[in-house]
């Protein structure tokens, strides 16, 4: 089953924190892209709130996101994440049932979705 972490993390600091604490840990993103079963591992500072960091990931199975948090690339990017003033912290792990995409054919949002019909 397809996993999704996704949530926001805040930190103290001015505007630009969020953006270098995202270019420091450009390496710990980069590793956990490469581990088996990451399909997407984003981290991206809110665009009308920069003192907020977006994370969304995406894991093909329970299994995959388990070995990622054993895996040196996420004890890596927690001790680079340590080294900030965290003030906030909204991080859910989400199960996926089914995919499908938003678009019909002609590149219209679907009037159905999961065979749910407004």
């Amino acid at each position: 089953m397809r996993i999704i972490v996704a949530g926001t993390l805040r930190f103290a600091g001015d505007d630009a924190l969020c953006a270098a604490i995202i270019r420091g840990g450009a390496q710990h993103i980069a590793s956990s892209r490469e581990e088996p079963g990451c399909t997407a591992y984003n981290w991206a500072v809110d665009p009308i709130d920069p003192g907020v960091i977006h994370v969304y990931e995406e894991w093909d199975s329970e299994r995959d996101l388990l070995g990622h948090f054993a895996h040196a690339s996420y004890a890596a990017m927690r001790a680079h994440l340590g080294e900030y003033e965290l003030t906030g912290f909204a991080v859910q792990i989400y199960s996926v049932a089914g995919i499908e995409p938003v678009y019909d054919e002609e590149g219209w949002p679907r009037k159905e979705i999961f065979g749910v019909t407004l």
